[in-house]
């Protein structure tokens, strides 16, 4: 009787850690992607700048021919 509790309290056990694991997995795909987001917006709002920074120039350059 002892050894059949103890063979479903390892059972338990290993079900608990496999779910833990999954949820950690689900977890850090889930930072990942959050992550890869940031950086594309990040990505986004520098080539904004670039291109504002662009037309300010040329902006500047029609002036100075004026």
């Amino acid at each position: 009787m002892e050894q059949q509790e103890q063979q479903v309290v390892e059972e338990v056990v290993e079900e608990v850690v496999e779910e833990e694991m999954e949820v950690e997995e689900e977890k850090e795909e889930e930072e990942e992607e959050v992550k890869e987001k940031e950086k594309e917006e990040e990505e986004e709002k520098m080539e904004e700048v670039e291109e504002r920074e662009e037309n300010e120039d040329e902006v500047k350059v029609e002036e100075e021919e004026k």
